[in-house]
């Protein structure tokens, strides 16, 4: 697995690339911005959307876990 950078650093630098195009009339590296900050910006939604599957998954296990629980409390005290 590659280390991917800071999506927060990325978008700052694609915000630079794209000004320095727009300033110097360079069309290439004012694309290049735009994608930088498009592609920041998909990689922190993943990132936010992976927490939050991380922890629903989390609260499906914990519930789960205290329905088994209490599951096995009502068979061993009928016994």
């Amino acid at each position: 697995r590659t280390m991917m950078s800071n999506p927060a650093i990325d978008k700052a630098k694609g915000q630079i690339k794209e000004t320095v195009g727009k300033v110097t009339g360079n069309q290439q590296l004012e694309t290049e911005g735009q994608v930088e900050q498009v592609s920041a910006a998909v990689r922190e939604k993943a990132a936010d959307i992976k927490a939050g599957i991380a922890e629903a998954v989390g609260n499906m296990i914990e519930r789960v876990g205290t329905a088994a629980s209490d599951i096995r409390d009502k068979v061993t005290s009928k016994g």
